[in-house]
């Protein structure tokens, strides 16, 4: 008999669900048993109303569980638990190592292909649809889980034949959880799941999740993607070439990618407001490049924002491109105010004449006036280009203006607080679509990353949900919840504050640096 157990937290929402569920599924299968617990439960209390009702939306009727918490005798009767999350995983192993070589992530007998963020999500406090989700990632993940369960083979473990308790070990869970062992059975193509093929890779992608999971993240310039996003990416897609764009490629087999480009293009348009949209670029940095490379030539001048102010290695530094092509000017904030001072701006490119002037930061916490922009690149002839990487989220969203109708070109990261996948995008009018299109591929770069380009429609479809602006709106309100309180303990904000998703702390005053303030 093998007796499986579901453990979450509180055992009223994601254990409840996925006992039912997994009943279900059992169907008249005998010698299964099923149960679930808490790590952290009180004892007695009926499910979740909305994990009750979604279920019964699935034929399965969970009213009748009651939450227990896990307890050593619930661990030694299981021979199989499953946790909803890396942290239940760990309260397993911490609480009651007798249990921990038969205790697993509930999504870790996914297919290959699926991604690595394997937590099921608390849907405690959310509403219906968070609940749906929930459940759709829990059914999702049994199919597997039975097969993993099915050809586990049962073995009394030392521990238990020596005290007569009743644990169980599984006694092929060397080839179902290889770690460093050279015995994994994989064909000369690297067949089967990493954790087979690579546990070292395995392992250390496995401590950069949890690495991510257990750390508040506050580097601006980073985020979260969703399983879509990643699965998109992890797709496939890989395998393909793909010179060129859609319906004029140089290899064949292309009807599929021609779609999957094709959609990104449509949805980046339709997101920003774009007349054309070129979706190849492997990163904002040759995004840049290839604005540069198409709008001016090698030796023109160019004003753009300092380093040192707030501005971006591709916008001018001497150690990038930027500042070896092209004669460099730079502006910055205004020393008092630590805002850019849009005078003094005007009269600096009436002096400079530049050819372009390039706008957008990596560490400004300030709304940018592009309209202002606009009026003082026309007052010295200059090109207009803007570099919204670190808050095209926040203008997809509706929480900060777009620069779409006011610069000729316009770059952007997708992984910043758009949530998508690390890559690039170069939005222009349909007079420089030709232009731009033609330098970035064939001029500064080859193949496209197709599973990146699909990774990023899934992204930009995404933006495109309400969902998205809630979430935007939610992040500024964050940002300037926690500026005001870092305040309000004495540090100094840079500028006064944040209009964004990001704040500056000076940190001078309290005599530390940022390594240990970290």
């Amino acid at each position: 008999m093998k007796h499986v157990l579901f453990v979450c937290t509180g055992n009223i929402c994601r254990s409840p669900m996925a006992e039912g569920l997994f009943r279900q599924l059992l169907g008249k299968r005998k010698g299964i048993t099923v149960g679930s617990a808490g790590v952290h439960s009180v004892r007695g209390q009926p499910p979740s109303m909305y994990g009750v009702q979604v279920l019964q939306g699935e034929g399965v009727d969970i009213s009748g569980i009651r939450s227990q918490p896990l307890t050593a005798t619930l661990v030694d009767r299981a021979t199989h638990i499953f946790a909803m999350t890396g942290a239940h995983l760990e309260s397993i192993q911490m609480l009651f190592p007798q249990g921990s070589e038969k205790a697993f992530l509930l999504r870790e007998f996914e297919e290959p292909g699926t991604t690595v963020w394997r937590d099921v999500p608390d849907p405690i406090g959310c509403g219906r649809e968070v609940y749906l989700l929930c459940a759709e990632t829990i059914k999702n993940a049994l199919p597997s889980v039975l097969a993993f369960i099915e050809q586990s083979e049962l073995a009394p473990s030392a521990a238990s034949r020596s005290s007569g308790t009743s644990s169980y070990l599984m006694a092929d869970l060397s080839s179902q959880r290889v770690s460093g062992s050279s015995t994994a059975n994989t064909s000369a193509s690297g067949g089967g799941p990493l954790r087979r093929v690579d546990p070292e890779i395995s392992d250390a992608i496995e401590a950069e999740e949890k690495r991510q999971r257990e750390n508040i993240e506050l580097i601006a310039s980073e985020n979260f993607t969703s399983r879509a996003v990643m699965e998109a990416q992890g797709s496939c897609l890989t395998n393909k070439y793909a010179e060129g764009y859609p319906g004029k490629r140089w290899y064949g087999g292309c009807e599929n990618v021609d779609v999957v480009e094709q959609l990104a293009i449509d949805r980046a348009k339709r997101l920003f407001g774009a007349e054309h949209v070129n979706v190849q670029a492997h990163s904002g940095a040759q995004a840049n490049m290839a604005v540069y490379f198409a709008a001016i030539k090698p030796g023109d001048r160019i004003l753009t924002m300092n380093l040192a102010h707030g501005g971006h290695l591709t916008h001018g530094h001497p150690a990038n491109f930027s500042g070896k092509f092209y004669q460099v000017t730079h502006y910055g904030v205004d020393e008092k105010t630590e805002q850019i001072d849009y005078e003094a701006l005007a009269k600096q490119a009436l002096e400079v004449k530049p050819a372009m002037i390039t706008a957008g930061a990596s560490a400004y916490p300030r709304i940018l006036d592009y309209p202002r922009l606009r009026e003082i690149a026309d007052s010295c002839g200059a090109l207009l280009f803007i570099d919204m990487a670190h808050v095209a989220g926040l203008v997809a969203g509706g929480q900060h203006p777009s620069p779409v109708p006011h610069a000729q070109f316009v770059t952007t990261t997708t992984h910043k607080s758009l949530r998508g996948p690390r890559g690039g995008i170069v939005l222009c009018g349909a007079e420089s679509a030709k232009v731009i299109d033609s330098m970035l591929f064939p001029g500064i770069q080859g193949g496209p990353l197709m599973h990146v380009i699909a990774a990023k429609a899934v992204c930009f479809h995404e933006a495109l949900q309400p969902a998205f602006r809630d979430y935007q709106r939610q992040v500024v309100i964050n940002a300037k919840a926690l500026a005001a309180g870092l305040a309000k303990h004495g540090y100094r904000i840079v500028s006064g504050g944040t209009e964004n998703h990001l704040m500056l702390l000076d940190l001078r005053p309290k005599e530390i640096n940022g390594r240990q303030a970290q």
